[in-house]
């Protein structure tokens, strides 16, 4: 009966943080979170939740397009629109399993990771033969950590200039947060 004893309290001293703990995710090639640099609203969501991911499509010479958002805090995943013309936060209805499906593609194409594009060492005879194109932003804000990935035009680049497979996860994470902002 003690050896039951003991190995009761081994496995639940040892192993049982590693059962209820949350997924933790490390942001890297971030810098210091920095509030002057983001909107208020960009502040208030950041203070109230564990990790902040932030897409948008940035379209030369047009209005400032919306911002995707997709927020975690201990496990529990929303998402909202922002429209920065009129300052408007507005709730996503998403079903948790979109969400998770988002998070889990982010997750997997290494977006808390990656470096951005100008970051990237790419020599390209192409680099500079298109102009005024769209560009992919994400913004991710963690609790004390903070990062800004910039891509443009990452379709074009990832056929003529091969090499980057940062490009064909930024593609991969866009679309999925288009994707599912589309069927709603």
């Amino acid at each position: 009966m003690l050896v039951v004893r003991f190995f009761f309290l081994f496995f639940l001293f040892f192993f049982s943080p590693y059962l209820y703990a949350q997924e933790s995710i490390r942001l890297e090639n971030g810098q210091s979170y920095d509030p002057s640099k983001l909107s208020r609203v960009f502040q208030t969501l950041h203070d109230e939740y564990d990790n902040v991911i932030l897409f948008r499509t940035i379209l030369p010479g047009a209005a400032p397009a919306d911002y995707f958002i997709l927020t975690r805090k201990t496990g529990q995943l929303k998402a909202f629109v922002y429209n920065p013309i009129t300052e408007k936060l507005s709730l996503k209805a998403l079903s948790n399993v979109n969400l998770d499906m988002i998070w889990k593609n982010l997750v997997q194409n290494e977006l808390f990771t990656m470096k951005n594009e100008k970051d990237l060492a790419n020599f390209c005879a192409l680099k500079y033969h298109i102009y005024d194109s769209y560009t992919y932003e994400f913004i991710i804000l963690s609790k004390s950590d903070m990062k800004v990935l910039s891509y443009y035009n990452p379709e074009y680049y990832d056929e003529v200039c091969y090499g980057l497979p940062e490009r064909k996860k930024v593609i991969n994470s866009a679309s999925a947060f288009s994707y599912f902002w589309k069927q709603n």
